[in-house]
Parts: C-alpha cells; structure tokens; sequence
C-alpha cells in the first residue's frame, strides 16, 4: 500500500514538472524572439505576441530589451514575462494598441511607471537602445529615427512627426529630412522645423503631415509655400537627398508626375 501511495506522489511530481517545463521551458537557450518583417510585431517562440509594433531592439541573455508601440519593454525568455513601461506616443501617424488586445501566452505582464523603476543596469540598456544604430537607426537628439520602419519620433514630446521617412543627414545642428510627403527641416538646437510639402517630390501626397506638424508645433513650425523661399544651402542638400533616393528607386519613378531629378532643370 505505501509503495502504491509513493508511486502515486512521484507521478504526481512528474507531472508537476512536466506542466511547469511546457509553461516556461527548460531554460531560456530553447526559446527564442521573432520580428515578423511585414507587421513588424514581436513574437515568441510560441507566437505570442510581445510587442505590437516593433521600434527598436537587442537581446542580452535571457533578457529582450525593446522600444515599441507600446514603451519600453523587457521581456525575460526565461520564464515568460513581460515588465513594461508604457508610453502613450501621439500623432496621426499612429494608433497606439490596447496591451489587454493581444498581449496572450505571456505568463505575467506587469507595468511599471518609469524607467527609476528599473534596475540601473537595465535603464542604461533601454536608453542605449536609441543610441544604436542597428538596421539603419539613428538619434538625433530628441528626434529617433527607427530601424525597423520610416518613423521619425520626437521622443521629448512622445509625437510620431512621419511614418514615410525616406531620406535623413544630419549636418552640424540641422536635420534634413526627405519624405514621402517632402521635405522637413529641423533645428536640432532650438526643435524648430519647417517643411515644404508637394506631391510631386515623392509622387505620394502630403497625407496630412503639414496639418499635422502645425497642430503640434504651433509657432515652433514653419509652412514654406515654394522652394525658392527656403535657403538655397538648404535646398541643395534636400535636393541631393532626393535625388540619391530616386535614382536607387526607380519604381517610384515609375507613372508619376514628378519633378527633374537635377535642381538646374527646375524652374523656381
């Protein structure tokens, strides 16, 4: 009779483990993170969703460190959980998803307020995230350029300005920025932008970013209404920027009623 109750207790401990094992997995070097390249999510091994909009990322042992939609983020590989720090980015250009809507599979998701709340070593990790220059990233100041997609974020005011980036340079203390829509200009030094905006830059229309920046920015935003009223330094560097990015893209080139290519062929 006690032999059956031990074989009773160690079947029970065997299943015990085994649960455990199937909710966490055996360690961490088994599991492992995804960004699907399209929808730009984070995923686990087991297709759970992470991060619904993927910004910027790196992993260190069993820890992910990532900026997303969401915030900052530090999912553990190891056993399944997820601390975040939301932030809550405004513009057109985005909608920012409901955690509560997709973030299942994960074993526990708790919220933190600020980056304090994190360890020192971890908040150096979060903030090294925007000075890496992976996949193309880069900072510039307060404005981020993300990696993973053609956003341009005012991380100060949390504000997504444009999610058609297609060219950047950085030239002393101006950023020059090519877009879909046209072509913006940032003091880098005193966050002052202006921008000229004509579908026939990019063959993609304005799409809201003049209303866009004006309704943020206020005063801080400039409308320039023709090329010539922007300074002609200004414009050769924007005016190259374009260039370079069409001639590499010849399909946006491609039945669309575009400007000359060479700034000598345009009549200001």
């Amino acid at each position: 009779m006690n032999i059956k109750r031990i074989g009773l207790c160690v079947l029970a401990l065997i299943v015990v483990g085994i649960s455990y094992w199937l909710a966490v997995g055996v360690n961490y070097d088994t599991k492992t993170v995804r960004i699907d390249p399209e929808a730009h999510t984070l995923v686990n091994s087991s297709d759970a969703i992470i991060s619904k909009r993927i910004l910027a990322m790196k992993s260190i042992d069993s820890q992910v460190y990532f900026l997303g939609y969401e915030g900052f983020g530090i999912y553990n590989l190891a056993d399944n959980t997820l601390r975040l720090m939301p932030i809550t980015f405004r513009g057109q250009h985005i909608e920012p998803p409901k955690t509560d809507d997709y973030q299942r599979g994960l074993r526990d998701i708790k919220s933190v307020k600020s980056l304090s709340d994190f360890t020192t070593q971890e908040q150096n990790e979060l903030k090294g995230l925007l000075e890496s220059t992976d996949r193309g990233a880069h900072y510039y100041g307060d404005f981020y350029h993300s990696g993973y997609e053609s956003s341009l974020i005012d991380m100060k005011d949390q504000y997504f300005i444009t999610n058609t980036v297609r060219a950047l340079k950085r030239i002393n203390h101006t950023l020059y920025v090519y877009d879909a829509s046209g072509f913006i200009i940032i003091d880098l030094d005193n966050r002052r932008l202006q921008g000229f905006f004509n579908n026939r830059l990019g063959g993609e229309g304005p799409k809201g970013v003049p209303d866009s920046l004006r309704g943020h920015y206020g005063g801080d935003f400039t409308m320039i209404y023709a090329l010539s009223k922007l300074d002609p330094k200004d414009l050769e560097i924007l005016w190259t920027m374009r260039k370079q990015y069409l001639e590499k893209s010849p399909q946006v080139m491609e039945d669309k009623d575009l400007f000359p290519l060479n700034l000598e062929d345009m009549a200001l």
